[in-house]
């Protein structure tokens, strides 16, 4: 009985290892821009232009946060057709906020993925010295596919699209 418990205790840790590795951030290089462009230049699709900044819960920048932000293309694939691999996407991009915590990217606005309910989305992994590392996907108010349970968990933040094609997102950082 007491090696039951002692092997079911291991499983239990093995699968919380796994489960934490899956969320273990990727980290910007230290020289990473403030501001860059996610897609190539000829992207087809509609274009984004994605800003915002990175604060404590007291309001106060922070700066030098890594950010890593992947997505979709305009028809929902992370790779070149019919390639859709999330852990090793095409449109990705690697960003520092700056002194005042600020960042900002060009896009092109995702599509959903292919014969599914997701809403098109930009997924963000945010870390920074001594603080809890944020990982969670923007959506887009106006997509039929936003549900109400996306409304009310932190995992997503549905955003909307301004008539430039701006978005803009406040990451708090705990």
């Amino acid at each position: 009985m007491r090696r039951t418990a002692m092997h079911a205790l291991l499983l239990a840790l093995s699968i919380a290892a796994v489960a934490l590795a899956a969320q273990s951030v990727h980290e910007s290089p230290p020289n990473a821009p403030s501001s860059g462009r996610l897609v190539p230049a000829a992207e087809p699709g509609e274009p984004l232009t994605v800003s915002g900044v990175v604060v404590d819960t007291n309001g106060t920048p922070v700066a030098g946060a890594s950010l890593y932000v992947y997505q979709t293309d305009r028809e929902g694939y992370y790779g070149v057709k019919p390639a859709s691999d999330n852990r090793n996407p095409r449109l990705k991009l690697y960003l520092r906020s700056d002194a005042k915590g600020a960042w900002s990217f060009q896009t092109i606005r995702p599509g959903s993925y292919p014969n599914s309910r997701i809403p098109g989305h930009i997924h963000f992994e945010v870390s920074a010295p001594g603080r809890a590392s944020k990982i969670f996907e923007i959506v887009f108010e106006g997509d039929p596919n936003v549900t109400d349970r996306m409304r009310s968990d932190p995992a997503f933040s549905v955003r909307p699209v301004e008539k430039n094609g701006q978005v803009t997102e406040r990451i708090v950082m705990r």
